[in-house]
């Protein structure tokens, strides 16, 4: 199982996203996953990766050639792109389900990319939890439901959400997508 994780580089954030950030990696390691990330040793990144590798999961770093001198050194595997499109489309293609904590520009293309691909493709199996802890991403869910309400899109299409607000439920939500993904695999 390869679980994507999207989420800040930056450090200083505050300590419940980086708890999030722990527990996600917790989580996947414990599960027993591999992490599929950015593969930069900075901010929440940094955060995910070090807790997926205390709790044994394997982590393949995307990196794109910009960003190699920050790579973490616990990548297991580092996977060059040669941009942040070729990282995007990487990950969405190794990935079982993508995980959405804080993060800025690069984050907000990441889970718009993803949620598109997943929608336009018709691969509902994967799947997008997003972390909203203080309500960070409540404008982005809102302007998603008007694009449905106003025709734009099949309101269908935001089944594919799942929202989260606290570390403990995120952790909750991970281990349920999981268990979904072996019964899919299993049949």
């Amino acid at each position: 199982m390869r679980i994507a994780v999207y989420c800040s580089s930056k450090d200083h954030l505050p300590e419940s996203w980086r708890e999030a950030a722990r527990i996600t990696g917790d989580t996947i390691g414990n599960l027993g996953a591999t992490l599929i990330y950015g593969g930069v040793d900075a901010g929440l990144m940094a955060e995910t990766a070090k807790a997926a590798k205390i709790a044994g999961a394997k982590i393949v770093g995307i990196v794109p050639h910009r960003r190699f001198k920050d790579a973490s050194p616990l990548n297991d595997m580092q996977v060059p792109t040669s941009d942040l499109n070729d990282r995007k489309g990487t990950m969405q293609l190794l990935a079982d389900f993508f995980v959405v904590l804080p993060g800025g520009y690069g984050t907000l293309d990441e889970f718009s990319t993803s949620f598109s691909y997943i929608n336009f493709n018709d691969v509902p199996t994967k799947q997008i939890i997003l972390h909203n802890p203080d309500g960070l991403y409540d404008h982005l869910l809102e302007q998603l439901k008007k694009m449905a309400s106003l025709g734009l899109m099949n309101p269908l299409s935001l089944d594919v959400i799942r929202v989260t607000s606290t570390p403990d439920e995120l952790a909750e939500v991970i281990k349920t997508f999981a268990q979904g993904l072996q019964l899919r695999k299993a049949e």
